[in-house]
């Protein structure tokens, strides 16, 4: 299976996105941005499209400023309208999976105005 990790840069270090990747052991490629060697001249940008376009499972680490920027909301809206399942990582390091009782962003008014674009 292939997994996107979407994540807040400013939230989340080097450190803690290895962490996270170790935390999914059934996946044949894990797709994390900044732990990713960029080539130059390498579109960058068109690399991550097409990690999240091809993922099967897409994550969306939890932390405070999540759905408070435009790429990280852009990446949940079109995975959202993708194919890929959607879960959350938890602060807890749980997952939860979308529509889950356990789902961060149901109170949240970005995530309602982002799942309202989605539909």
């Amino acid at each position: 299976m292939r997994f996107f990790v979407s994540y807040a840069r400013r939230d989340n270090s080097a450190d803690a996105l290895r962490q996270i990747a170790a935390m999914v052991p059934d996946a044949t490629s894990i797709y994390i941005d900044d732990l990713e060697t960029h080539a130059a001249g390498v579109d960058r940008v068109k690399k991550v499209v097409d990690a999240l376009m091809s993922a099967d499972v897409f994550i969306a680490v939890q932390s405070t400023h999540y759905l408070k920027t435009e790429w990280t909301r852009w990446e949940f809206e079109t995975a959202l309208q993708g194919r890929a399942e959607i879960r959350a990582l938890l602060t807890d390091g749980e997952f939860a999976h979308w529509g889950d009782p356990g789902w961060p962003w149901s109170s949240d008014e970005t995530n309602k105005r982002v799942v309202s674009a989605a539909r």
